[in-house]
């Protein structure tokens, strides 16, 4: 399932139908940051991580120190940005050394503000994840056909793709803030899944009822997965488009930062309590955002 934001082809997820309305086009889903400075004559003769980039005249020092697009007044401050976007300029030219890319996500989290703030931001992507849990529990105590007419989704007359359609659409609705989209975008590829299972068009949309309570627990775990990784390449993807050799590489190192980030996500989650994520338990915020804090802590201290 591509998810490149830059490379490997459209974003949409060839499941969804055509008609889908994922708010692209919207500026809050470029993934390259606009207030990212231009290109950089960055030295990389040395494999140091910290190795600073050469000043430009035209910055003022406090556009240089800030975040990309995810900065708003209502976040945690954060720290410089300047080791993040040294570290992946390095890993996507090829000169950051053995462990560039688990130094490149270690200091990303930390201009995060480590894995604590990273965390305390991802709020759009912890509403969603609740809103998986909450959804798919309904489902697994009621029946579909109950759940989408409490959530006002028509069903007769229309194929299941449209219906997943709507579901998206009150899971994660249109965004309005740049964190919106990533989460929203993270939904649509964690939901092609569930599009897979409807590939035979004789299906209704009755199938998801013969779906078990592991379907909630797998759709949270690939949902952060993916969240985190198109976080990742929303802030700093720009650096893989300018310093790869070309559109092949920097492929290649997007795929190597997903099943990187995959692998370190679903091994924190295994034994989680993903199947208590919805609003009958108490606290359950205070709980999602306590897992994508171990998720980034583990991408953090490169454990």
């Amino acid at each position: 399932m591509g998810t490149s934001s830059m490379y490997g082809g459209s974003n949409r997820s060839p499941l969804l139908p055509s008609d889908f309305n994922d708010g692209e086009g919207s500026p809050d889903n470029n993934p390259i940051p606009p207030n990212d400075p231009d290109p950089e004559q960055e030295n990389n003769n040395s494999d140091g991580d910290n190795q600073p980039e050469k000043e430009n005249p035209l910055e003022k020092p406090s556009e240089k120190e800030s975040t990309p697009q995810e900065l708003s007044s209502q976040e945690p401050q954060y720290s410089s940005w300047r080791s993040a976007k040294n570290s992946m300029s390095k890993y996507a030219s090829g000169k950051g050394g053995q462990n560039a890319k688990r130094n490149t996500l270690s200091n990303y989290v930390k201009s995060r503000g480590g894995s604590e703030n990273a965390a305390k931001s991802a709020k759009s992507a912890i509403r969603t994840t609740i809103n998986i849990g909450n959804f798919f529990d309904d489902v697994s105590k009621k029946g579909i056909t109950q759940v989408l007419e409490e959530y006002q989704i028509p069903i007769e007359g229309r194929k299941p793709k449209e219906i997943l359609n709507d579901v998206i659409n009150i899971l994660a609705p249109t965004p309005d803030l740049n964190d919106d989209s990533v989460a929203r975008k993270a939904l649509i590829n964690t939901m092609s899944i569930i599009y897979e299972k409807f590939d035979n068009e004789k299906q209704d949309i009755s199938l998801l009822d013969s779906f078990d309570s592991n379907i909630s627990k797998m759709l949270i775990t690939k949902y952060i997965e993916t969240f985190i990784y198109e976080r990742l390449i929303h802030d700093l993807g720009s650096r893989i488009e300018r310093k790869a050799e070309n559109s092949g590489t920097a492929a290649k190192i997007e795929k190597e930062l997903k099943d990187y980030i995959e692998t370190k996500v679903s091994t924190t989650l295994k034994d989680k309590p993903l199947t208590m994520i919805n609003s009958q338990t108490k606290n359950v915020y205070v709980l999602v955002e306590g897992l994508y804090e171990q998720c980034y802590k583990v991408l953090e201290d490169q454990l």
